[in-house]
């Protein structure tokens, strides 16, 4: 019969498990920590060598050489003038001389209104002006010669009329008193020399007014009737003149809107009969930014192109700037005026325009790649030995992608076109060739 086990013999069993579980934690904890050191001296391993990494980058020299500043715009081109030639006055159109494309001159007849009604009545207030000029020329010529010798005969004698009166009058009154002669007598004496005075006086009064002619109320009536008359006169002419219409400017017929047989009038709305353009010179407006605008002056030289004829160069001028900007655009409107002789230029055609503003025989300049913005700051990259090194700089104008540096760089500086993305100041670099 065997022995019973110990009932203390799982103790022992389990304590030995305890054993080979705190090993193996042992072994898990030393594994982690050991990665984790070797992960970490890698890491700095990895950044040590990024530090020592060259940066390929592609550089360029700072250079001297001619700048020229220019201005380029496109545009449309138009006439320097364009009208619409409307009637003056009201009437029958007679005949029309012109048709579209002919060229006309200054002055020369386009149409013909019928002029017969406006003819008589010129010819009617002509009639009327001669007959004012009459009067007035009467008037201040005064009273002819025959005229007043007529009226001083009579004042001679209603003078001698008088003084028989006056004679007659004294000695019927003396008469009177003695009671030579009645009453009545001395009534009909006295009623005589009433009489002869007054005929004397008119007499007087007629040869007066003969003599010094009307009165200038009366002169002045006749001459502000003649004035008006002649001012009528005036109108009625100038609408006989307005029955021709006449080209305002050389130019040509670009449209013809009616035919000989309508009617036409001034009135609103008022037909256009033809349109006129002037094609011998035509103009492009160009918008001027801001910045440009006090390098902009009236006679500078403008080069033009269209698309119709390719590497052909019209030459042009700065003829006109506006003095205020459009609010709208901030932008300033010049007009550029082209010759155009042989009319080979069209009015609609589209036009780029270079103007040049500004020649600097000698400056220092460099890519437009090369600058670097920075909020405010402006700056560029120098190659210094095997380093980057930033360095502000001043610009001033560019043109065709080269940007002119007016302080911070040398000329022959060697300066960072590509691959400023990738360094910083300091960054160590390698030069490397390309386009």
């Amino acid at each position: 019969m065997k022995d019973p086990e110990p009932l203390n013999a799982p103790s022992k069993k389990r304590k030995g498990n305890w054993k080979w579980f705190v090993l193996a934690a042992v072994i898990i904890l030393a594994g982690v920590v050991l990665y984790r050191g070797w992960g970490f001296t890698q890491k700095q391993a990895g950044t040590q060598r990024v530090a020592r990494m060259e940066v390929p980058v592609q550089v360029t020299p700072v250079v001297s050489k001619p700048l020229t500043y220019s201005i380029k715009v496109t545009g449309d081109i138009m006439p320097l003038m364009q009208v619409d030639l409307i009637a003056k006055v009201s009437g029958y159109l007679e005949r029309i001389g012109v048709n579209i494309g002919d060229i006309v001159k200054q002055g020369q007849v386009i149409a013909q209104i019928d002029r017969t009604d406006y003819l008589h009545k010129v010819r009617e207030i002509e009639a009327k002006v001669a007959q004012a000029r009459a009067q007035l020329a009467e008037l201040e010529t005064g009273t002819r010669t025959e005229e007043l010798r007529q009226a001083e005969e009579a004042v001679k004698q209603a003078q001698s009329r008088f003084e028989n009166a006056r004679l007659q009058h004294e000695r019927v009154i003396e008469l009177y008193k003695r009671q030579v002669i009645s009453k009545k007598e001395a009534d009909a004496a006295d009623m005589e020399y009433t009489v002869a005075e007054a005929q004397l006086a008119s007499s007087q009064q007629q040869f007066k007014l003969l003599r010094e002619g009307a009165r200038q109320e009366v002169r002045d009536a006749t001459q502000a009737k003649l004035r008006e008359m002649e001012a009528i006169l005036e109108q009625e002419r100038t609408h006989l003149r307005d029955t021709k219409i006449v080209a305002p400017f050389q130019g040509e017929i670009s449209r013809k809107y009616l035919d000989a047989g309508a009617i036409v009038s001034p009135t609103s709305p008022p037909t256009p009969i033809v349109s006129l353009v002037h094609t011998a010179t035509l103009k492009i407006i160009a918008n001027v930014l801001e910045k440009d605008i006090p390098l902009l002056k009236t006679g500078m030289k403008a080069k033009v192109q269209v698309e119709s004829y390719p590497g052909k160069v019209f030459e042009g001028r700065v003829e006109k700037i506006n003095s205020t900007l459009d609010l709208s655009t901030r932008m300033l409107q010049a007009e550029v005026y082209i010759p155009n002789l042989d009319r080979s230029l069209k009015p609609g055609m589209f036009a780029n325009v270079e103007v040049v503003l500004l020649e600097k025989p000698q400056t220092l300049v460099i890519p437009r790649e090369a600058v670097v913005e920075t909020g405010s700051e402006i700056s560029v990259f120098v190659v210094e030995g095997k380093q980057a090194v930033r360095r502000s700089i001043t610009i001033g104008y560019e043109q065709d992608r080269m940007v002119e540096v007016l302080k911070g760089l040398n000329e022959g500086d060697q300066v960072v076109i590509k691959g400023q993305q990738l360094i910083k100041e300091g960054s160590t670099i390698r030069v490397i060739e390309g386009s």
